[in-house]
């Protein structure tokens, strides 16, 4: 005969996508005792509260005392809580719900997921699968956490082959522009400089000062305004604190220390990120190889 316990466990079961085996297997039992649980039988008295734990839902729901509670936005829940949080302290909080995010893709994963801490070596957290990828470091000298989606058609859809990208390396492939986007990053908001300032502060040939500036003008990285100084007109420059330059370097550094050590590595992935766009086939061209 079935019991109002054993329908509300039965409805909520389904209603969040288990099967009576991933319900035992969450709980430690066999699917026999689930499917008893929800036709007559009541599980052990120590085993409620984990039951009601990996449902999310409370005791009194599970047998009818009170009706369903309403259910849980993920996202508000999210978003309540880092406002709740002092906002020295929202850098670890969003640090933490994304590599716990990163960690739910391991089914091995344990319920309790948190960044090691006191961690020696050079430790990163890895994903890929062939419509994410993921990469954290967990170091707390500097943490940071990336996620792409993969679209469809490859990220070469949106990453292509140009000449301001090969610009781009180029600049950065000289001692003296990393210099001078150090000096740049290191000052404060709206703090401006003259080319002439900067070829002073770091030893630069004013000429060469002048070329990176402008390269890095015409990619945004720093603005223009024009200062009257002693009657005459004065070029002066603001830096733009540009996040993608800002992130290229430090994942620069990444790549240069090969990553060796990661916790979680998750390798889910079938192929690479980048689609094949040519015309030949290169499922037959791996298989004639």
């Amino acid at each position: 005969m079935n019991t109002i316990f054993g329908e509300r466990l039965s409805a909520i079961r389904k209603k969040q996508g288990l099967t009576q085996e991933q319900l035992a297997k969450k709980m430690n039992v066999s699917p026999q005792a689930v499917s008893k649980w929800e036709k007559s039988s009541y599980p052990d008295g120590e085993l409620l509260p984990l039951l009601a734990v990996t449902l999310g839902v409370s005791l009194d729901v599970l047998f009818g005392i009170k009706d369903e509670e309403p259910t849980v936005n993920l996202l508000q829940s999210i978003t309540d809580e880092v406002k709740q949080t002092p906002a020295e302290k929202r850098c670890d909080l969003v640090m933490n719900i994304s590599y716990a995010a990163l960690c739910a893709y391991n089914d091995c994963t344990s319920d309790s997921t948190c960044i090691p801490s006191n961690l020696i070596s050079e430790t990163y957290a890895e994903l890929k699968t062939d419509s994410e990828l993921s990469l954290a470091r967990l170091n707390e000298d500097l943490q940071y956490f990336c996620f792409i989606k993969i679209p469809e058609n490859g990220i070469n859809s949106y990453v292509d082959i140009n000449k301001r990208i090969i610009s781009l390396f180029r600049l950065l492939s000289d001692e003296d522009a990393l210099k001078i986007i150090f000096h740049l990053e290191s000052g404060k908001r709206n703090y401006l400089m003259t080319k002439e300032s900067i070829s002073q502060k770091l030893g630069i040939s004013v000429r060469k000062v002048s070329e990176i500036i402008d390269k890095l003008d015409r990619m945004g990285a720093v603005w223009e305004l024009t200062a009257e100084v002693d009657g005459k007109p004065q070029a002066i420059y603001g830096y733009a604190h540009s996040i993608p330059l800002t992130m290229m370097l430090v994942l620069a550094k990444s790549f240069s220390n090969y990553i060796k050590r990661r916790e979680p590595g998750i390798e889910l992935w079938t192929k690479g990120a980048f689609v094949n766009n040519l015309s030949d086939n290169s499922d037959t061209d791996n298989v004639n190889q």
